[in-house]
């Protein structure tokens, strides 16, 4: 190959080179131009359906980008997080999930390191737990509750809906010597209406999944995790204050994507969550149902959710908790 010639495939390189950034930028000048899909790994009714259609209300109103909700149920998440995984990366699919529902650290047989995986778009919601009982149970503190089933060996069960609202009850059962039986349900809708009917005598998931239920007085909550009462609770206390300091649990929520968007898509998807996030009515149901909204960057985010991965897997350690 002659001098000429390299010099000419060099050239050739070095304006395609120029090229592909303009022509991501003109990508996104036209994004979008039909409706993005915000996948959600649960039913409709669940808190993540309930969070990802105020999200999509507030991104179309504040930022004009159609956002269409699409329920994938299944297997904690896994489904709707593989389906987005391989999708296009142009930013019509986006996920909204909390990552550490199929960690490995808690999930067996996940396909892929979803923090490896997947690209983040955007940083959502930070929450923590509520541990419920029903108005059946004679228990109205934790430690009733504990005393109540070392009372009753083998008789009483605790609902989950993945791993992330297993391990929790869990790590409480093991700090505190005592033991229930997990049953598993597809869904918050039908573990909240099992723990009305007794079924179930205890769950440790979200405020918003039970406030129905709550409102309605067929619930009661016993403590929430977290440093912090909640403001929409500050009657209840928290773990420390309740004499299991040692359980310790929290959940992020993001939206994320699959990995090789173009960097001026993601910038503008991240741009308008970030946007409707920060909107008076998304943080009254955020806090109103025992969350917060988290506003970070993107690096930001990738580190608290490995943070928050770390102390998933402290937690299975301590409770002695195998992926299921």
């Amino acid at each position: 190959m002659d001098q000429k010639t390299v010099w000419r495939l060099g050239a050739g390189v070095a304006a395609l080179a120029t090229l592909l950034p303009v022509a991501q930028i003109a990508q996104a000048q036209e994004f979008p131009n039909k409706p993005v899909r915000l996948v959600v790994g649960f039913s409709p009714g669940g808190t993540m359906d309930v969070y990802s259609r105020m999200l999509a209300k507030h991104v179309q109103e504040r930022s004009k980008i159609a956002i269409l909700i699409d329920n994938r149920p299944g297997a904690g998440g896994l489904v709707a997080a593989s389906h987005v995984q391989q999708s296009a990366p142009d930013g019509y699919t986006i996920l909204h999930i909390a990552p550490s529902t199929i960690s490995k650290v808690l999930v067996k047989d996940v396909p892929f390191d979803v923090f490896k995986a997947m690209q983040p778009i955007s940083s959502f919601w930070l929450g923590a737990f509520v541990l419920t009982t029903n108005t059946s149970t004679p228990a109205n503190t934790a430690k009733e509750l504990v005393d109540f089933v070392k009372a009753n060996p083998g008789k009483y069960n605790y609902g989950a809906t993945n791993a992330v609202s297993a391990l929790p009850m869990i790590l409480f059962m093991s700090v505190a010597g005592a033991k229930m039986q997990q049953i598993e349900y597809k869904a918050s809708p039908q573990m909240n209406q099992a723990l009305v009917t007794n079924e179930i005598q205890a769950t440790f998931g979200t405020l918003q999944s039970v406030q129905p239920q709550l409102t309605s007085g067929k619930l009661k909550v016993l403590m929430v995790t977290g440093n912090q009462r909640l403001a929409s609770m500050p009657s209840v206390p928290t773990t420390a204050e309740a004499g299991f300091p040692n359980v310790q649990a929290y959940v992020i929520g993001a939206v994320l994507s699959p990995p090789g968007v173009p960097a001026p898509i993601v910038a503008k998807l991240s741009a308008a969550i970030k946007d409707a996030v920060v909107s008076a009515e998304v943080e009254k149901l955020l806090v109103g149902n025992g969350g917060k909204p988290l506003v970070v960057s993107n690096e930001e985010l990738m580190r608290q959710l490995l943070e928050e991965d770390a102390m998933w897997a402290n937690a299975a350690k301590v409770a002695g908790f195998k992926p299921q």
